[in-house]
């Protein structure tokens, strides 16, 4: 029994191990075709994810910048405003802001085109996304145009202020020299010559070269605050062309979600419609089975009654 047991025995190693090879291979190319087939797609959608990504976080740096802008505009020091700083942070968002608006373009054109995926569920997600871009970037404008509207209001306003203050230096230097001619014109009023009114001449000097001084420098602030005030009011002019052109596209999305929310309650109606004609045909079917019926049976009647007849 035991030689019978040892010789029913056989070592089916090597075909196992064949087994096994033979199904990894299968496995691994199964695989193969599906990442093959999956792979494009997945490039395709990846593309729109990294625009659509990439254009989020420019808006994002942007509306940073934007704030640092906000808080540099709302002081309203005499001098020292830091003006060099606000014209920088006005051009890098000025400039930022076209950009994105480029890409933005861009990408509505990329997904017109209708290569990113035939799936319409996704086409509806894509359109979704693309007007949420829109509207952050139409606030980012709008915020934009507002922070520059206060820096044009504070501008106007600090340029009236320093007028009035050098204004009231010119007024002060006039009355002083008109006492002072009046008092030399008057001989009980002289006074007489010492070495006091040595250095009071000597004195008089300083004085008219510091007011001369702060009428040039008058002059150059009122050129730097004109040209400033001019800067930002063009700057206004591209920025409300811009907001204009956000406020296109955001309208075009939207008439393009309101059409498809209108298709959509078409269909639901249709779809409503076809319903109700079918339960009215099942219906009219099964009142018209139970008149077959009733004539068939009829028919069966009659036929047994002609037999018994006959």
């Amino acid at each position: 029994m035991e030689l019978e047991t040892a010789q029913d025995i056989r070592n089916r190693t090597v075909e196992f191990q064949q087994c096994v090879t033979t199904f990894n291979k299968r496995i691994n190319k199964s695989q193969h075709q599906n990442n093959q087939q999956v792979a494009p797609p997945n490039i395709k959608r990846s593309e729109f994810q990294q625009r659509a990504s990439k254009i989020a976080k420019d808006i994002s740096h942007t509306s940073e910048l934007l704030g640092k802008l906000a808080l540099l505009a709302k002081k309203k020091p005499l001098f020292d405003d830091k003006p060099i700083e606000i014209s920088e942070l006005t051009y890098v968002i000025k400039q930022d802001i076209v950009k994105i608006e480029k890409n933005l373009k861009n990408l509505q054109d990329y997904l017109k085109t209708g290569n990113e995926t035939s799936n319409e569920e996704l086409k509806t997600n894509s359109k979704n996304i693309v007007q949420l871009l829109n509207t952050k970037m139409k606030n980012v404008s709008g915020n934009f145009k507002e922070v520059l509207e206060t820096r044009q209001k504070n501008e106007l306003e600090n340029k009236s202020r320093k007028e009035k203050f050098f204004s009231t230096l010119q007024q002060q230097q006039q009355l002083t020299n008109h006492a002072t001619t009046v008092a030399s014109d008057n001989p009980f009023l002289m006074d007489t010559p010492s070495n006091g009114g040595e250095n009071n001449a000597l004195l008089s000097l300083p004085q008219d070269q510091q007011l001369q001084l702060l009428e040039e420098q008058s002059s150059q602030y009122m050129q730097d605050r004109n040209l400033a005030v001019e800067t930002i009011e063009s700057t206004i002019n591209e920025v409300g062309n811009l907001f204009q052109q956000l406020a296109t596209m955001v309208n075009e999305q939207s008439e393009v979600i309101q059409r498809i929310d209108t298709n959509v309650e078409d269909i639901d109606l249709n779809i409503t419609g076809a319903q109700r004609e079918l339960l009215k045909y099942f219906n009219s079917i099964n009142q018209n089975r139970w008149l077959y019926l009733k004539i068939f049976g009829v028919l069966i009647i009659f036929f047994i009654l002609w037999i018994l007849v006959n």
